[in-house]
């Protein structure tokens, strides 16, 4: 991706710093934030990144969707990801630890066996999962939003009742619970139609980040 756009999420999962008596949340889940990337940089000379809270419900425009192959190994503390790309025909390289660690389509590299794993009811799945990649106009500016696990189902759902770049949509959340874990999933409504004139702008900035990306 030669673009690079502030990114736009919400926290799924209380932020906490301390423990103990000392224990306090510093992010609510089900917040939404945006995130700007900094000049300040950290001891490997990598870019900060800065989290600007914008409330619990927002308003914003879906102009186009993507897709990240991505797999955290919590064993070895590594993150294999590939580059976000269109369609399922496109031939993709892994990365891990920013070196080349694979190359094919999505179902290919989903069926390699290093990445063959088994769900909680037994069922054989790919550790590797799919997340979709949106780019989203919230005030006049395009942010990238990356959603994964129910949050990506809740989105996939609601795309196949409407087509997304023609309407405004209400992102919010949702608290859900599954045995010991809680988290708040994301939630898709429609707010209103777009008008002539706002479909032609949002056409506009739909090309402008097909031929940035």
């Amino acid at each position: 991706t030669r673009a690079l756009f502030p990114r736009l999420g919400m926290f799924s999962q209380d932020v906490t710093e301390g423990k103990g008596k000392t224990l306090r949340v510093v992010n609510e889940a089900g917040i939404f934030y945006v995130d700007y990337q900094t000049e300040d940089e950290d001891e490997n000379g990598k870019k900060l990144w800065e989290k600007t809270e914008i409330g619990t419900e927002i308003e914003g425009i879906i102009l186009y969707q993507r897709k990240q192959l991505r797999f955290y190994d919590s064993t070895n503390e590594t993150y294999t990801s590939s580059p976000v790309y269109d369609t399922d025909d496109e031939v993709i390289p892994l990365f891990c630890n920013k070196q080349e660690v694979a190359r094919g389509t999505s179902a290919e590299l989903k069926a390699r066996p290093e990445f063959q794993g088994v769900s909680a009811k037994g069922k054989a799945i790919s550790k590797l999962e799919e997340n979709r990649v949106l780019y989203v106009l919230y005030k006049d500016e395009v942010f990238q939003m990356s959603l994964r696990g129910t949050s990506m189902y809740a989105f996939l759902k609601y795309s196949k009742t409407v087509l997304p770049p023609s309407v405004v949509t209400l992102f919010g959340s949702e608290e859900k619970e599954k045995g010991t874990i809680a988290w708040n999933q994301m939630t898709f409504a429609v707010s209103k139609k777009l008008n002539g004139e706002e479909v032609a702008d949002v056409q506009r900035r739909n090309n402008e980040i097909r031929e940035s990306v």
